[in-house]
């Protein structure tokens, strides 16, 4: 077995393709690893392989508030977006 990287390289187990960037790559994991809806998971995906690094930062490096009407954003996937892990998570108090 090829060694893929350093002793407790976070991205070297990803399933994913890396983006070069070391924080927006642990959240990719982690959005891939959590979401179980193929529709949202696609979006992620796509956006790895199409390069739209804004993109990605923009859903998956910033999170839903709760504010005075409640959670308000565009559905989609991403932290920042309403899903159905940004609700579970909400319903859960997932800071």
């Amino acid at each position: 077995m090829e060694d893929t990287g350093a002793p407790g390289d976070l991205n070297a187990n990803m399933r994913c393709q890396s983006t070069g960037d070391p924080q927006l790559d642990k959240a990719v994991h982690q959005w891939l690893t959590w979401d179980r809806n193929p529709w949202t998971r696609a979006q992620v995906d796509s956006l790895v392989a199409a390069g739209r690094l804004d993109d990605l930062r923009s859903r998956l490096c910033n999170s839903l508030s709760f504010g005075t009407a409640g959670l308000r954003a565009p559905m989609g996937a991403g932290f920042n977006r309403i899903n159905d892990l940004t609700v579970i998570q909400s319903t859960q108090y997932h800071p």
